[in-house]
């Protein structure tokens, strides 16, 4: 496999939010005033509510890429996870508390890293069980049994992970409150490395991007899937030793 084109110190060992090392950004105002209410991460899209504060962009109206967290949880990124499908028993995973959007539909299994995916449901290749992190082949499958498969997700990430790698300057996750509800939002023309995307998609380089909608249960994740407005192009794929999604950012249009 291609080493990545853009590098940089990792100092997680976990794929977490924005990756500021690497991101070119060339404006990002921080006295943007967020929502009370509204819950979001660093590295997601955000919006201005009717009330001009920022909040979760629901898929029309992308303001930029909020670069601070606004909420009491974080997701992780893992790509490529390998894993073999025996019969109808279910798998473990590496992690449990998966991220999905709705009922279905936040992790990618597929034979291959690139290319087509197997699909997911009970009448279809497998179940997942989200909250347990297993992956369950179907009597029916075409995946062959006893196979062996790539798993792309999102995961919940624990606060005993939190605790051995240390936390923030603030010692919490909600870096917007501790500001006094001040967000720093990158806008404009830039490069951002995040992982914060629909992770049972597909992306290869120059793949165009989407803002997820609020229909989709996406809202302020990236997605290939043409749910909303057009927000740029994949300028690195996530793999499984980095798997931050680089996006050139062009700003929202429905073009």
């Amino acid at each position: 496999m291609a080493s990545p084109t853009w590098s940089a110190f990792r100092v997680s060992s976990r794929s977490i939010g924005v990756d500021r090392n690497r991101s070119v950004v060339k404006e990002a105002l921080g006295n943007w005033v967020a929502e009370d209410a509204a819950t979001f991460r660093a590295g997601m899209l955000v919006e201005l509510s009717s009330s001009q504060k920022v909040q979760a962009c629901t898929g029309t109206y992308p303001l930029g890429f909020s670069l601070y967290t606004k909420a009491t949880t974080e997701y992780a990124a893992i790509v490529g996870e390998y894993i073999q499908l025996n019969g109808v028993t279910a798998t473990t995973l590496a992690h449990a508390n998966l991220f999905v959007p709705g009922a279905t539909g936040g992790i990618r299994v597929a034979a291959a890293l690139t290319g087509s995916a197997y699909t997911e449901g009970a009448g279809s290749d497998y179940t997942v069980n989200y909250t347990n992190g297993t992956v369950t082949r179907t009597a029916g499958s075409t995946i062959p049994d006893g196979g062996y498969v790539y798993c792309n997700y999102l995961y919940q990430v624990t606060e005993a992970e939190r605790k051995f790698e240390g936390s923030n300057f603030w010692q919490s996750l909600n870096d917007v409150s501790i500001q006094d509800g001040l967000v720093t939002v990158a806008r404009g023309d830039c490069v951002i490395f995040t992982t914060q995307y629909d992770a049972a998609q597909t992306y290869s380089v120059n793949t165009k991007l989407y803002a997820g909608t609020s229909g989709a249960s996406l809202s302020g994740y990236v997605t290939s899937s043409a749910v909303g407005s057009f927000i740029g192009n994949v300028v690195q794929v996530p793999t499984a030793s980095d798997p931050f999604l680089g996006l050139r950012y062009i700003g929202g249009t429905t073009s």
